[in-house]
């Protein structure tokens, strides 16, 4: 059995290093209520942040119901990712979306994501053709 947590390592928690994902993001992943925001790491596993404005939702408990699912799906994928720090933010709109609905926005963004950073390894392994 594979032990899933959600340790302080893996989690942004300064604002350089969110700072650095929006200014550097090589990755971009919209969903109808999500946008992702990732960049390689050298850190020894993916990271995750969340940032959830009051302008986006306003009702305290939506926005930690919003939080508690990033985290509790990015526990059950960070297995599957290359080397990133990833900002999720919720878009206008998500508080009225149900949990099962929102889980699966966010698989779909994973495996998204997931084929990005793919994608992207193999342009810059491949050699230039002349």
């Amino acid at each position: 059995m594979t032990f899933y947590s959600f340790s302080p390592e893996v989690r942004i928690r300064c604002a350089a290093d969110y700072k650095s994902v929006f200014d550097g993001a090589l990755f971009k992943v919209h969903q109808p209520h999500f946008l992702f925001l990732a960049k390689c790491t050298e850190q020894p596993k993916s990271r995750l942040g969340i940032v959830v404005a009051k302008k986006k939702v306003r009702r305290a408990h939506e926005r930690n119901r919003i939080k508690r699912i990033a985290r509790e799906s990015f526990r059950l994928h960070q297995q599957e990712l290359d080397l990133l720090d990833i900002v999720v933010m919720p878009k206008v709109g998500i508080e009225a979306i149900p949990n099962v609905e929102l889980h699966k926005q966010l698989q779909f963004a994973w495996q998204k994501l997931q084929r990005l950073v793919k994608k992207h390894h193999k342009i810059a392994i491949s050699p230039p053709q002349n």
